[in-house]
């Protein structure tokens, strides 16, 4: 691991947590799942004391020489002794794990599908508040780059205070601003409720993938991470079938199902998802020590990060930590690209299908709903092969004397760069009035089941390179995609009517076949780019 947590903290006597140094410091290392040591407490580190007097300690049979009281940084017990208490992973069965991904992931979905919801609710917005198509598509705009923007502060959060907190504060005051959006008297109102309700679901769509990491190993975890990648592209196309469906009702109506499956999702929540985030866990377990042992020496790194970060610096940190990975890494920035390229084509799909399809097939407003069922059935389709990439995966460590290297990971990533352009080419050229209307259907379908592919590569090896920072990697990439996600349909209607919707359709097919190349280069020389990265994981 190269990164370490460096804190000073005063030497007075009555200091009972100590500073930790970057030789004994792991700080928010011990996020991957086990720490490798065979000790319950690490070597003790002596205070800073103006006393020169040296006292040597026994304590668990081990003997050290420190300056003054000497203090102990708790880790969890090793793979072959008795898990601790607090040691949530290994006390949870794989069918409790899977229920907390697949709880986790259905929020996910539910967050991601009320950004797309808005594709048929905007006809009544604009007959409703007198606005033009222009100013209506911000309604996706503002709740995408809400979902892009919130994930900087959410998720670095999370790794100072905690997943469970970060999910149950942030998808509550989600839930408020649904509120607003839906009762705003004014569009101003409704504009604003959809920007803060993104900004405060977005930890579903970072620290998400972050308790995924902290209950999983790496041989396990491509699986559930799949279906949680499949949610966050479920959402968006699941959307329009919901508000197509209500169309005829009180446009509230699309809003209020959505804030009843928030409220839903928020109480089994709270009542049945566990903390997951070592560090938070390490914290307890110095707790408990603490007070069965009467030694007030016992501490864990992340109550010296909580005693020296204030509010406004872990809000700085949470900024710059994702910036900084997207500016100082190449391949985060290439691949966060990347997936925000596939999703901004799938936004721009929520004002292209209800200009296609009604002028090619005409459509009606629930058949045009019904036509994003391609993209669901691709990806639908393409969930159950995450089985067969595990399967290929363990075969490749095997054949590498059980060393796993990311790049491993990128193997998805090989059929999506093929199968996008392939998906969007069909679409492109299916698109004839003469032409069933089951061809741009296929062409999405396909083109769906790339996206997926994408976003399982790209996600599976942000956890697996950057571990220790997945949550902020995710929130760096999640940044990126929603950004792009929140741009496109603000000209894709235009796009379409002025290049037509064969040209228009071919031209982003050339754009995602320029990043054919990108796995396979990465591959090649992901190691060597990893090397010169300051945030990559490089323990095993």
């Amino acid at each position: 691991m190269q990164q370490s947590l460096k804190s000073q903290i005063p030497s007075t006597d009555e200091d009972r947590i100590p500073s930790t140094s970057a030789s004994s410091s792991s700080s928010l290392s011990s996020n991957a799942s086990h720490v490798a040591t065979n000790r319950q407490v690490k070597q003790p580190l002596g205070l800073q004391s103006t006393s020169n007097t040296t006292i040597t300690q026994h304590k668990k049979g081990l003997s050290h020489s420190v300056s003054h009281q000497p203090v102990y940084e708790v880790t969890f017990a090793g793979l072959d002794e008795p898990a601790d208490p607090e040691d949530i992973s290994r006390h949870l069965t794989m069918v409790r794990k899977y229920y907390i991904a697949m709880l986790i992931t259905i929020t996910s979905m539910v967050i991601t599908m009320i950004s797309s919801c808005w594709t048929f609710v905007s006809p009544h917005i604009m007959s409703h508040f007198h606005i033009s198509h222009e100013v209506s598509v911000l309604g996706i705009t503002f709740y995408v780059f809400g979902l892009a923007i919130g994930p900087l502060f959410l998720s670095p959060i999370s790794e100072l205070y905690g997943r469970r907190i970060t999910f149950i504060f942030s998808l509550t005051l989600s839930i408020i601003w649904q509120c607003l959006t839906t009762w705003s008297k004014s569009v101003v109102g409704v504009m604003f409720g959809r920007f803060l309700s993104g900004f405060c679901g977005s930890s579903f769509l970072s620290v998400a993938g972050g308790t995924i990491s902290d209950i999983f190993d790496k041989h396990t975890i491509t699986v559930p991470m799949s279906i949680y990648t499949t949610a966050a592209m479920l959402g968006p196309s699941l959307g329009p079938i919901v508000s197509g469906a209500l169309y005829h009702a009180d446009y509230k109506w699309s809003f209020i199902t959505f804030l009843i499956a928030s409220g839903v999702c928020l109480v089994i929540i709270i009542g049945t998802i566990p903390e997951t985030y070592v560090p938070a866990l390490l914290v307890k377990k110095a707790k408990r020590m603490r007070l069965e042992t009467g030694d007030d020496n016992y501490y864990a790194p992340l109550e010296v990060t909580k005693r020296n970060t204030s509010i406004f610096a872990a809000m700085v940190l949470s900024c710059k930590r994702p910036f900084s990975l997207l500016l100082f890494d190449p391949m985060v920035g290439v691949l966060c690209f990347y997936t925000g390229l596939e999703l901004a084509i799938v936004y721009l799909f929520f004002v292209a299908f209800p200009y296609i399809f009604p002028k090619l097939y005409h459509f009606n407003v629930m058949k045009s709903a019904l036509a994003y069922l391609g993209l669901t059935v691709g990806m639908v389709l393409a969930t159950p092969t995450s089985i067969f990439f595990q399967n290929r995966y363990e075969q490749r460590v095997k054949r590498n004397n059980g060393v796993s290297i990311p790049e491993m990971r990128f193997e998805p990533l090989f059929y999506g760069a093929f199968m996008s352009p392939i998906g969007l080419m069909i679409f492109a050229w299916t698109c004839y009035s003469h032409v069933h209307w089951i061809g741009p259907i296929i062409g999405s379908g396909i083109f769906g089941a790339g996206v997926l592919y994408v976003f399982i590569g790209i996600f599976n090896y942000t956890v697996d390179a950057y571990k220790k920072y997945a949550a902020s990697g995710l929130a760096c990439n999640t940044f990126v995609r929603c950004m792009m996600g929140g741009i496109f349909p603000l000209f894709g209607l235009q796009m379409y009517e002025g290049m037509g919707i064969n040209w228009g359709s071919f031209m982003l097919a050339m754009i995602t076949m320029l990043m054919i190349p990108v796995p396979f280069l990465f591959t090649k020389y992901g190691a060597y780019l990893r090397s010169k990265s300051p945030y990559a994981w490089d323990d095993d």
